[in-house]
């Protein structure tokens, strides 16, 4: 699958805040607010690091037990909809 080897940028407009054992994420510029559960939040702080979203899907493998397909799928559609609220973008390349 050639979409995971791609990376997003997190807007710069975002910000990141915790609160016990969810997140969240605010768009100042747009006003987006968007919550985040506890392995949402594991994905954004991999975003921010930089990693694709194949190395993401690796390092959730290695943490729980999830069939890989459905995985990747999941994290597809989760970084759809941060893409869909402006939240984060895709790199170019």
């Amino acid at each position: 699958m050639q979409i995971l080897d791609g990376t997003l940028t997190v807007n710069e407009t975002v910000i990141y805040a915790e609160l016990d054992d969810e997140a969240v994420l605010l768009n100042v510029e747009s006003g987006v607010y968007f919550g985040l559960d506890p392995i949402g939040s594991q994905i954004w702080r991999m975003l921010e690091r930089g990693l694709s979203l194949g190395e993401i899907v690796r390092r959730l493998l290695d943490e729980y037990e999830v069939e890989s397909e459905a995985l990747k799928l999941d994290v597809m559609e989760f970084v759809a909809k941060l893409e869909t609220q402006g939240l984060v973008r895709a790199d170019e390349g």
